[in-house]
């Protein structure tokens, strides 16, 4: 969570303090706690504003706000609904949305119980899709994100810098 204080004089013209300010800083932010207290000095009127708060990210920019590994696993969750999905014949967002992902993946969600913490994931889904789930990211954090290596070559035909006749 971060941390940010304001300090607005009192503007004698419009006879109120600028509070546009903090409007315009508060529209992409979840505010958890507002402090304020008004001081006066050298004759002029303050308010000054302490505001603590997180950032809301939007879709894209949640993907983006992911470290590696993170994105690694997002792309296979989707991936395995997209497969799922398919197989049953129904949209991916019945199995899971990307927010659900999403969360997920922050809470790096390695058993049933830690499923019960992501939002509109409810009892149905934890019991279709739950332990599935919760599998693909326990083997994940197990093999440390990292994809199988590729099969090393059988043949020299096989190697891709050389050219067949």
């Amino acid at each position: 969570m971060e941390f940010r204080i304001f300090t607005l004089p009192f503007d004698e013209v419009s006879e109120s303090f600028p509070d546009e300010i903090i409007t315009q800083f508060c529209l992409n932010k979840k505010v958890h706690d507002i402090q304020s207290h008004f001081f006066q000095e050298e004759g002029r009127h303050f308010w000054s504003v302490a505001i603590k708060y997180e950032v809301v990210l939007k879709g894209e920019d949640k993907i983006r706000a992911l470290d590696d590994a993170q994105k690694l696993l997002y792309d296979r969750l989707k991936d395995w609904r997209r497969e799922h999905a398919n197989k049953e014949g129904i949209p991916v967002y019945l199995v899971a949305t990307n927010a659900q992902f999403l969360q997920m993946v922050k809470l790096k969600c390695r058993t049933l119980e830690s499923l019960k913490q992501v939002k509109g994931f409810g009892r149905k889904r934890m019991d279709k899709y739950g332990r599935h789930i919760v599998n693909l990211i326990k083997d994940f954090y197990d093999s440390k994100g990292k994809a199988k290596p590729p099969e090393p070559p059988t043949s020299i035909d096989d190697l891709p810098f050389v050219t067949k006749k």
